[in-house]
């Protein structure tokens, strides 16, 4: 790849286009037990419950993406997206840049004085090339990343029910970058995930596929963006980014940042129900500084982790099925908070470890506590009172 130009996209989106794995998800709950109420709890609790059991066991822990069996709901899609992608791709970014900055290529000025408005006379270092990036990665996290690809091509997209924008939108490369500063406490902390890459996961549906595949194009409508020319014909293409930004005055371990607003697209093509993909689109709202909205991942000196995104401002989208014919359209406004060891991959946490959360959707809160009894899940709600998962 030849010069990176960065722009600053105006337009910004916080909707979350909805995806998920399994049977009757979006508000078809005739087959689904519902919770276990006292008569205080509100109807609107009970029926937000249900939902969110069906679309986000990832919220409760109970989530495994090598699970076959377990069915993946759309906010399980979109949370499983964002932690193993841009947020662990910038973690493993800057831990492969502290120790190894050999296989980044350095560039004295990143966006090349192109009129861009954010970093437009500052250097940076790039990886780039799926082959590069491999490499490089698996000398932090050895062979997380071996089946993923950091190419998309238009090839790959074959055989699929796709429109041409589509194509557009999930073909290209994959870009890491980190930035210098004047300031060298903050230089090199602020690590941007930018471009397109795919990896599997594990659904079945009760039929022949089990292998799944993610698409995952950061060319969202957030707030950053890249242009990046190809040496060779001569062609540019733009991509979305996200920043991710790791606070040094941090008293407790690692904090990382989501740096304003961050957007990025996934597609699914697993549900038998229908021949078209079904894209996730996940829009987060964070300003730092602001209490209300800031977006972060703190690794604490313990291990602990904490996971706090306090600003979606919508999850919607729809889900098709046709047995009991629906759109199973349905939408959710609220936050995310996820706080103990192992919270990413808690179905997999040791015996006896808790997960502790509390979220906020449709504004209703709920509050509990998940432990991990030899790799089952039990889940236990403070809030809402009277109200049993």
């Amino acid at each position: 790849m030849n010069f990176i130009r960065g722009t600053l996209a105006l337009s910004l989106s916080c909707v979350l286009v909805a995806c998920g794995g399994g049977g009757g998800y979006y508000g078809n709950d005739s087959s689904t037990e519902g919770p276990t109420t006292t008569p205080e709890v509100s109807n609107e609790a009970k029926e937000t419950l249900i939902k969110l059991k069906k679309e986000g066991q990832y919220l409760f822990g109970n989530y495994d993406p090598e699970d076959a069996t377990a069915a993946k709901g759309y906010i399980d899609h979109a949370l499983d997206t964002f932690a193993q992608g841009p947020l662990q791709l910038a973690v493993d970014t800057k831990k492969l840049f502290e120790k190894d900055k050999s296989d980044f290529i350095y560039h004295s000025e990143c966006f090349g004085a192109e009129g861009n408005q954010i970093y437009e006379n500052t250097a940076c270092y790039i990886l780039s090339g799926e082959k590069n990036i491999k490499r490089a990665l698996n000398k932090i996290s050895p062979n997380t990343y071996a089946n993923w690809n950091f190419k998309v091509t238009k090839e790959q997209l074959a055989s699929l029910k796709i429109t041409p924008d589509q194509i557009e939108k999930f073909t290209g490369e994959s870009f890491l970058i980190i930035f210098d500063n004047q300031n060298k406490d903050k230089a090199f902390n602020d690590i941007w995930v930018a471009g397109v890459f795919s990896y599997p996961y594990k659904q079945s549906w009760g039929l022949s596929q089990t292998e799944q595949l993610r698409i995952v194009s950061m060319n969202g409508d957030g707030q950053y963006q890249i242009t990046a020319t190809d040496p060779i014909t001569s062609e540019s293409k733009t991509y979305g980014a996200l920043s991710i930004y790791k606070d040094p005055t941090s008293t407790d371990g690692d904090l990382y940042i989501l740096q304003n607003n961050s957007s990025f697209d996934v597609f699914t093509n697993d549900n038998p129900n229908t021949p078209n993909i079904e894209p996730v689109t996940f829009s987060i709202n964070s300003i730092p500084g602001d209490t209300t909205t800031l977006a972060t991942y703190r690794i604490k000196n313990s291990l602990e982790q904490v996971l706090d995104l306090p600003n979606i401002t919508a999850i919607s989208g729809t889900r098709i099925e046709n047995e009991t014919p629906s759109s199973n359209t349905e939408s959710f406004t609220g936050s995310i908070h996820l706080q103990g060891l192992n919270i990413f991959t808690f179905r997999n946490a040791a015996n006896g470890s808790t997960l502790n959360f509390k979220h906020i959707f449709n504004n209703i809160t709920f509050e509990g506590q998940s432990v991990n009894n030899n790799a089952k899940v039990t889940t236990t709600l403070l809030q809402p009172s009277g109200l049993k998962f």
